[in-house]
Formats: C-alpha cells, sequence, structure tokens
C-alpha cells in the first residue's frame, strides 16, 4: 500500500546560478516538478510513494526516470511519449533567493497522459491521492487526472491539492474558477499567503479559511514562507512559526512542506477529524522544519530532506517569533 500517490508534471528546472567571467549566465539542471516533489520528499521520510506521469524520449526524460527510480518512488505508472518533448522551465533567485519562474514555452509531455486501468489499480493502492493544477490543464491529462479523482474518490481515498499557482502561469478567470472549485471535492488543501490572496482576496484569514473548509476541506494549512503556517480543520485552528536557516533557494519548499504532512496524515491511523490539536501543531511544525531545511539547498526533487537533517534543524535552528499578526 502506498502512503501517497502523485499525479501531475515532472520535469527540468534549470536554476540561474548567476554569470560566469564572460557575463554569461549560467543554469544548473535540476529535476523538479511539484507532484514527483511531493513523491519524493514523502519516500526520502521512509515513506512509500508513487508518481503518474509523462516525460519525453530524450535526454532529459531518461534522466528524469532514473532519478526517480533512485528516490525509491514507484514509477511503474510513469509513462514516456513519443509525442512531446520533456518540459522544461527557468527558474531565478531573487536577492532574498526566492525562487521565482520565466514565462518559458517549453514543450509539455507532462500534459500526454491518456487514460489508462493502470492509474486506478494504483489509486486502489494508496491511501492519499495528491495533484496539483498543472494536471487540470491541457489535454489529454485534464481528462485523465479527473476521472482519478473521481474513481479515488468513490473508494474513500484521502484526495489532497496543491494549486501551485504562479503569476507567471498567466491563468484566465475559467481556470481561476477550476481551481476554486476543486476545493470543494478535497480533503486536504495547502495553499500559500499568495494563492490564498489570488484566490480568497483581502477577506481575514480565518474568515477566508472558515469559508473555505465550510465547502468540505477537512485540513487547510496556509504557508507563509518565513511567516509559519496557519491551520484548519472543521473543529479546530492553529499557527506555528517557521524556522530560522540560511535561504539558499525556496524552490521545492512548500513541495517539501505538502509531502512531511501528507507523510504524517498517512501515517495517523485515525479520522483528521480525530486529530487532536497537539497532534496537529506536531504536523504542521514537523512540516514547517521540512519545508524550511529544503529552502537550505539548491534545487527540488533530489534534495528534499530525510529524518535526520529535519530533526537536526528542529533541535538547532531557532524559531521565527510567533507572530499572530502576520495572519
Amino acid at each position: 500500500m502506498l502512503d501517497v500517490l502523485t499525479i501531475g508534471d515532472l520535469m527540468i528546472d534549470f536554476t540561474s546560478l548567476g554569470t560566469n567571467e564572460a557575463g554569461k549566465l549560467v543554469f544548473e539542471r535540476n529535476p523538479g516538478g511539484a507532484p514527483a516533489n511531493v513523491a519524493s520528499q514523502v519516500a526520502r521520510l521512509g515513506g512509500s510513494s508513487g508518481f503518474i506521469g509523462s516525460v519525453g524520449q530524450d535526454e532529459h526524460g531518461l534522466y528524469l526516470i532514473e532519478t526517480m527510480k533512485k528516490l525509491g518512488i514507484d514509477v511503474s505508472c510513469l509513462r514516456i511519449s513519443d509525442k512531446e518533448a520533456t518540459r522544461i522551465t527557468f527558474v531565478y533567485l531573487n536577492q532574498g533567493n526566492d525562487r521565482y519562474f520565466s514565462n518559458y514555452q517549453s514543450p509539455r509531455a507532462d500534459r500526454d497522459l491518456p487514460e489508462d486501468e493502470r492509474y486506478y489499480r494504483q489509486a486502489d493502492n494508496c491511501r492519499i491521492l495528491h495533484f496539483a493544477s498543472t494536471s487540470q490543464f491541457g489535454e489529454p491529462i485534464a481528462a485523465t487526472s479527473s476521472k482519478l479523482m473521481a474513481y479515488a474518490r468513490k473508494q474513500n481515498k484521502l484526495i489532497s491539492y496543491d494549486p501551485n499557482w504562479n503569476e507567471v502561469c498567466g491563468y484566465d478567470e475559467g481556470q481561476k474558477k477550476i481551481m476554486t472549485d476543486t476545493f470543494k471535492k478535497v480533503d486536504i488543501l495547502k495553499i500559500s499567503r499568495e494563492e490564498y490572496s489570488y484566490f480568497i482576496g483581502d477577506m481575514d484569514i480565518r474568515e477566508g479559511a472558515a469559508q473555505i473548509i465550510s465547502q468540505g476541506v477537512r485540513l487547510l494549512a496556509i504557508t507563509m514562507g518565513a511567516g509559519g503556517c496557519y491551520y484548519r480543520t472543521r473543529e479546530l485552528e492553529g499557527y506555528q512559526p517557521s524556522y530560522q536557516v540560511a535561504v539558499r533557494d525556496t524552490t521545492g519548499s512548500g513541495d517539501s512542506f505538502m509531502g512531511a504532512l501528507l507523510y504524517q496524515i498517512a501515517g495517523k491511523e485515525k479520522a483528521i477529524e480525530d486529530l487532536k490539536q497537539q497532534e496537529l501543531d506536531d504536523i504542521i511544525r514537523f512540516s514547517n522544519a521540512c519545508g524550511s531545511t529544503c529552502a537550505t539547498k539548491t534545487g527540488s526533487l533530489t534534495v528534499m530532506p530525510g529524518l535526520p537533517e529535519v530533526t537536526w534543524t528542529m533541535g538547532h535552528t531557532g524559531l521565527y517569533q510567533m507572530d499572530i499578526q502576520c495572519i
């Protein structure tokens, strides 16, 4: 039984390292893709994870497949497209080492994911199905992921969603509505503070969170980078601060948080509604530590932290001052 099964994009991030002596931009090839990162984090913590997706029949695609295998992720449902090349993107870092993406329109082998009976068998064999909005746009992946989510819901699997929105993607109002409508169909939802503003607007976070929970979400986590994380369930709410680390690259930090969150939920022998306040605080605190630790490295998929690293962060790194006003 897989703890977490993810579906969506697996791609190459070319991360900017600045310029060389000739003044030319230098990039480092890093494996990435939000759902793949989540699967990696689960595996790095000792959980079991699988990935459904598609890469191109090219050097990048073969490299990604071997990388996923080495990480211990089940890739029996990782498809090689004979129509599209592996997706690539370019990642830049600002002065605070926070990442931002270019609007480069690369090939999209990740979207070439037609329906396959194997995906449903994998869903039968998982505790949590996780996906991001990248699998909701473009065909045939949008139809495939929609059918798989509906099937998993009928099988009473936990459904997890991270919109993974960013401004560069240029989503239109129709796509925005698809994402917000998805909130009504999932059990676990993670959104960043920026995503909250995009989806909900200027509404007080507690009020907006209550509104989202009323639509059916069972656990909501609103991450705020160095500001920590606010969470809410149908009965409880809380806040946990983040860790003071030397940030090198925030690419994948949110996925690290998400993977750690799902890893812990999958390991609980109880429903989300039965989790006590202390249990939820511990879950969010550990997830914050994973995301913070990930940010101390460059890249995402292959640098998700293992348990010893996270434990070190929690034991040797100070917390940012808990400031509920940031909520």
